[in-house]
């Protein structure tokens, strides 16, 4: 997908750790999102991912692409400082 200028892979994850109300420890399904500078991939300049139940209400393709633009919006200036302070990566 491409967002704003970035490329975003998504790939769905069924090993993402994440505390729940009880400060317990649960493996979730979801997703692990990279946010890269040009279509090549070659490096990545954020990865995040998005748990069911957690970031996400469903497990769903729409809904973590949503998450994920809304994760970038968030980012933008800082994602664009980088590139401006290391070139094109």
């Amino acid at each position: 997908m491409k967002y704003k200028g970035f490329f975003v892979k998504i790939t769905p994850d069924t090993n993402l750790l994440r505390e729940d109300k009880n400060g317990e420890i649960v493996v979730c399904e979801g997703f692990t999102i990279e946010v890269f500078s040009d279509e090549s991939e070659k490096i990545a300049i954020d990865i995040f991912s998005a748990a069911v139940d957690f970031e996400l209400l469903k497990n769903s393709l729409e809904e973590v692409e949503q998450f994920a633009k809304d994760y970038i919006d968030s980012e933008e200036k800082e994602y664009c400082r980088m590139l401006d302070e290391y070139g094109s990566i």
